[in-house]
């Protein structure tokens, strides 16, 4: 980088290519060992000049380079790709620009400790590695930037190598050299200050003094300003024959005591003319609460003794975040280790008008004490300046509020003793900050803390449920809660309750977040007026739809773009903390700012416009089309499938590869999903009737995965559903939400309302024809009827379901209904008709190579055997059904397989095996939730084997907890648990 671009083969260095290849080069190399994404790539080549093919010539560079490095004997992956960028993975010494600044570190500390020979040494190795301009021949801004601070830096480690020579004595080397370096760059006053002491030490005091008045005729010529006050103090103390001036070099320091030279004001050193030192920090928040975290990671960045750079801690986050509040916290607290002063500029990023870099930079000289005169004309020279200043002095700048990188840089001083902190509403990736922190909202106990905090504690613990319930309506940001305290503090007659319920209602609680000239809307307003008109479209359209949050690709079908142009748009939001992305690709408005964007009204945002009320019905079809997808991937073949309404892809243009993507999609998505179907049900006017469809087909394909997704709350929603279908006259979707609703109350074993939904889903399937949903419902109905020992009732019913699985050419479904039948019959007395329905469902499972299947038909084969009384045989179909569970790994199969087959051995008075195989069966069913029915059988039959056994106490516990789970899951197996609780706790008799 210190010279031509290129990379070092052996001894020579081969060059990096045509010029834009070496400008992809150098951005790589500059930033080795991170990830630089593709856009900035092609701002650092092309700037905004950028031609459509960027990319496609952004990958010839890198395959060329990966040649390069090939033909250099290194392994052309250093060179990877990685997300959406490139990342140059070799270790920073191997680049001469990051080797020099190393160099530059190892001097500056070598000095510190007083070995000052080391530090020229390092100094001179890092200036030695410059082999002309750096990035020589490199087009673009980004290398012009790069060229600049490159040349600076070396300009930098000379006239650092100069004082150390001045310091060690070697006047007659340096003043040549000093002499020849002048010529070249007139304009840098330090140089001349040195050459002035290294004439008068070598007792030549007329010749330094001429120096000055050469400084000051090419200062006055070129700049129209007079030499600064560190030459003009060291010029008197010539005049004045200071003895200092010629004083021997200090002795390196014992057991780690600073050397003479090592602290900026030191007695050894008088160093420059003093300057002012200013204290600018505003006063900091009295009643500053809990960031306890936050508060020490900045703190130990900025107090770091063994530091090599600037310190630039940055702290960002949405407006009231408390991002003012934290770093004046923090600045507060580190002061002490600054004792040249602190200085502050409130750089009002998040208004119409943003300070200009210049300006701060002359308010910041002046407070140093440079006087007005003295102060350049260009950003640039005056940025210099204020490095010139800061160098080699302990002063901390707090920069309030910034808009951008741009704004911040250069307000950077050089000198690692310094330190910066920098609060914007963005993160400014562009500064290579040592600490950041993202703030978030506060926790419950911190919001809690603030508002004990101002209104007083006696107040808030008399409410403390009504207390916990407002900082929730202030959704936990310090500056809501800091207005819902202020105005509690200002009226003591008002509850914490009473200001809970003015803020209940959402379309007005922004207007109740207000006090004196503290605003919640106000920070939100800031930020919008910044946006585009398509970043400020997407920001309100997403409102009402992006709950709890909205993925990347849903987000693009909603707003009817591709994915690359919506996330361009949902970045930006990210950017001016509008939205926040809680993880890659996804995207939510903070609850204040949803409230904002849903209320927003006025002649800047317009009444709701086509595109706005398209957004739920886009957002709707996407998640069918998604869901169709899931669905057949964990039901293929149901033909339920075909009659969802999905807008489907194309074919081979799947989005959903296998089950293992289909269920992370919908546990994903899930409760979006539900209010995307909510807010279809919302709509005014009602909703359509195809939306309806679309919905209540969404919740089918959603129901599917029960095991992976909260079923009762898929059932509220779906009630909601069922009552607006059959209002709207929609048979077909009401039929399926009842489905749902029916569906639900089986699996938690509400078999009343399971009965009535179930009901009601068959008679309006039949209304519309419903047959694959009427299927499943009759299906419902037979295993609700069996529960309820209706065992007739529950054959005739899934005989119905399975004529309609065979009509509609759904075998696995079929095979399924036959075995549930089969069971109804057993348990009826009716196990001779069972059975052969047992051995053929077997025997169709084996061709399939169901193992799920197989599993289960042969556990139901084995009751079917027992209760004809072939217990041997039964025994056989049970250790079949086991050793393929053990197998293949069907734990629940296994457990129930388990209990039945302890049943069948204790039959047959083998009681220590059933024992053992009723003990295995539920311990296991303990730990599987919502597995009532198969716990408490389990128990029952472990029960009824230790009573049988004579381990009446056993017995006796193990009925009781079956009892128990039959009564609370309402079944009425309860009176089978009653009568051997009743056997068991019943007195011996006497023998």
């Amino acid at each position: 980088m210190l010279g031509p671009v290129g990379m070092r083969n052996g001894g020579s260095v081969v060059s990096g290519g045509p010029p834009q290849q070496q400008a992809a080069l150098a951005a790589l190399a500059l930033r080795s060992g991170h990830v630089v994404p593709l856009h900035e790539l092609i701002t650092a080549v092309w700037g905004e000049a950028a031609p459509d093919s960027a990319v496609m010539i952004l990958r010839t560079y890198v395959w060329r380079l990966r040649k390069l490095l090939e033909a250099g004997g290194r392994d052309p992956q250093v060179l990877a790709s990685a997300n959406d960028g490139y990342r140059l993975a070799v270790p920073p010494a191997s680049v001469d620009a990051f080797r020099a600044e190393q160099l530059a570190a190892d001097a500056a500390r070598a000095r510190e400790a007083g070995r000052y020979d080391a530090s020229a040494r390092s100094l001179a190795e890092a200036v030695a590695l410059w082999r002309g301009e750096p990035l020589a021949g490199v087009p673009g801004r980004f290398a012009q930037n790069q060229r600049s601070r490159l040349s600076e830096l070396r300009l930098h480690l000379l006239e650092e190598r100069f004082d150390l020579d001045v310091l060690l004595g070697r006047h007659a080397q340096v003043v040549p050299e000093l002499t020849g370096f002048i010529h070249e760059e007139p304009l840098r006053e330090r140089a001349y200050g040195l050459l002035m002491r290294a004439l008068y030490a070598a007792g030549r005091q007329g010749d330094a003094l001429a120096v000055f008045g050469r400084a000051r005729e090419v200062l006055a010529d070129e700049l129209g300003l007079d030499p600064g006050p560190e030459l003009r103090a060291l010029h008197g103390r010539i005049l004045a024959c200071d003895p200092e001036l010629v004083a021997p070099v200090p002795a390196p320091a014992a057991t780690g005591a600073v050397p003479a030279r090592a602290e900026a004001g030191d007695a050894a050193d008088p160093g420059p003319a003093p300057f002012a030192r200013p204290a600018q920090l505003p006063a900091g928040l009295a009643d500053f609460t809990g960031r306890t975290a936050e508060l020490a990671a900045l703190s130990d960045a900025l107090t770091d003794r063994d530091r090599s750079a600037l310190a630039v801690a940055t702290v960002s986050g949405m407006g009231g975040i408390g991002k003012s509040a934290l770093a004046l916290r923090v600045a507060h607290q580190v002061k002490e280790a600054f004792p040249d002063g602190q200085l502050y500029a409130d750089l009002r990023g998040t208004g119409t008008d943003p300070a200009d870099p210049g300006t701060v930079l002359a308010s910041l000289l002046s407070a140093l004490g440079v006087p007005r005169r003295e102060i350049p004309g260009s950003l640039e020279d005056r940025a210099r300046l204020f490095r010139t200043v800061l160098d080699g002095r302990r002063v901390l700048l707090l920069l309030d509020d910034a808009r951008d990188t741009a704004q911040v840089k250069p307000l950077l001083p050089g000198s690692a003793r310094c330190a910066v902190v920098v609060t914007s509403r963005a993160r400014l990736a562009g500064l290579l900050s040592g600490s950041h922190v993202q703030l978030t909202e506060f926790s419950p106990v911190e919001a809690l803390a603030l508002l004990r905090q101002i209104v007083g504690p006696e107040r808030i613990d008399r409410e403390e449920s009504a207390a916990d319930a407002l900082v929730g309506a202030c959704a936990h940001l310090p500056l809501a809660v800091r207005i819902v305290a202020a105005r509690l503090a200002a009226r003591p007659g008002w509850t914490v309750a009473h200001l809970v319920v003015r803020l209940a209602d959402q379309r007005r609680r922004l207007a109740e977040l207000r006090a004196d000239d503290l605003a919640v809307a106000a920070v939100f307003e800031l930020g919008y007026r910044q946006l585009t008109d398509q970043q400020a479209a997407v920001f309100r359209r997403l409102a009402s739809v992006a709950r709890p949050s909205i993925g990347l690709a849903a987000a693009a079908a909603a707003l009817d773009l591709a994915e690359a142009d919506a996330e361009t748009l949902l970045e930006a939001l990210v950017d001016a903390a509008l939205l926040e992305s809680p993880e890659p690709g996804r995207y939510r408005h903070h609850e204040l700012g949803r409230d904002f964007a849903l209320n927003l009204t006025g002649p800047h945002t317009g009444p709701p416009d086509e595109a706005d009320s398209a957004v739920p019905r886009r957002l709707l079809h996407h998640l069918m089309g998604m869901a169709a997808e899931a669905f057949q991937r964990i039901v293929p073949g149901d033909p339920v499938h075909s009659t969802i309404t999905a807008t489907t892809t194309e074919p081979g243009d799947a989005r959903i590869g296998d089950l293992a993507e289909a269920r992370a999609w919908v546990v994903a998505e899930f409760d979006f999903a539900l209010h995307a179907v909510q807010l279809a049900l919302r709509r005014q006017g009602g909703a359509e009737t195809e939306l309806l469809t679309v919905a209540a087909d969404l919740l089918v394909a959603l129901s599917s995965f029960g095991q992976d997704i909260p079923y009762a709350r898929i059932a509220v929603t779906a009630d909601a559903l069922a009552r607006a279908a059959a209002q709207g006259g929609n048979h077909r979707a009401a039929g399926r939400a009842r489905f749902i609703c029916g569906n639900a109350a089986l699996q938690a074993t509400q078999l009343t309302r399971a009965r009535a939904n179930s009901h009601l889903a068959v008679e309006a399937c039949l209304r519309a024809g419903d047959r694959a949903i009427l299927q499943q419902a009759y299906n419902d109905l037979g295993v609700i009827a069996q529960f309820e020992q209706h065992y007739d009732e529950a054959a005739e019913c899934f005989d119905r379901a399975l004529a309609l699985a065979r009509e509609q050419g759904h075998r696995s479904g079929a095979l399924t209904i036959t075995l549930n039948a089969a069971l109804a019959r057993i348990r009826g007395g009716r196990a001779e008709e069972a059975l052969p329905a047992c051995d053929e469902a077997l025997e169709a499972l084996r061709a399939l190579a169901d193992h799920h299947g197989i599993a289960h038909a042969l556990c139901v084969r084995g009751q079917a055997l027992h209760e004809l009384g072939r217990l041997h045989e039964a025994l056989a179909s049970y250790e079949e059904c086991l050793d393929l569970c053990e197998t293949v790994r069907i734990p629940g199969q296994q457990a129930q397989a388990r209990y039945r087959y302890a049943d069948t051995l204790n039959a047959l008075g083998r009681t220590e095996p059933a024992l053992d195989a009723a003990a295995k069966a539920v311990a296991h069913l303990r730990t599987v939730p919502d597995r009532h029915r198969d716990q408490g059988y389990a128990l029952l039959i472990h029960a009824r084997v230790s009573l049988d056994a004579g381990h009446r106490e056993d017995a006796l516990a193990h009925s009781r907890e079956a009892l128990e789970v039959f009564t609370r899951a309402g079944l009425p197996e309860a009176a089978q648990a009653r009568r051997i609780v009743d056997a068991a706790a019943a007195p011996h008799p006497v023998a």
